[in-house]
């Protein structure tokens, strides 16, 4: 299929039920990060200058340049970071 090749009617359905479960998905993600940073914040762990480069642990000493923004040393995969 190239990028000017006519969609039938299947194909769009397909499309626009993709549409729909990531839609949900970020939604979820977002309410999640929500939380999550919540959490932090109710115990001083964000806001200031610092800025906290996962989700699940702590702001690491040792920061290094990573794939996908994050630190090089964490060993968490990219849904525990903090995603935008």
């Amino acid at each position: 299929m190239g990028l000017n090749t006519q969609v039938n009617e299947a194909q769009e359905q397909a499309f626009k039920e993709n549409a729909a479960d990531f839609a949900q998905l970020e939604s979820q993600l977002d309410e999640v990060r929500r939380r999550a940073l919540s959490r932090l914040e109710s115990v001083g762990l964000t806001g200031g200058t610092d800025i906290l480069n996962c989700l699940v642990c702590t702001v690491c000493q040792g920061w290094t340049p990573g794939d996908d923004n994050k630190c090089g040393n964490c060993s968490h995969d990219w849904f525990a970071h903090n995603v935008k």
